[in-house]
């Protein structure tokens, strides 16, 4: 599966990429997947799933979901 990483996000992948793979050959969560892949959660402000906004820390995943996640968005 491909998890997209939004808004800073991004910085925690080893190649800087905007897009995490991951393979799944059940249904986890997805704070766990995250926490595997050294992302952390208090940086995830919004977590969407097949268009539809949900909780990151009770959100499980399969391999067909289309997952997106965002950073909080700052400016000054």
């Amino acid at each position: 599966m491909k998890i997209y990483l939004g808004g800073h996000l991004n910085f925690y992948h080893p190649q800087k990429d905007k897009w995490l793979e991951f393979k799944a050959n059940h249904p986890m969560l997805l704070s766990g997947v995250l926490d595997n892949a050294g992302i952390p959660l208090g940086e995830v402000h919004l977590v969407v799933i097949n268009g539809e906004k949900t909780d990151l820390q009770k959100t499980v995943i399969s391999e067909q979901d289309e997952i997106k996640l965002f950073s909080a968005v700052g400016g000054g």
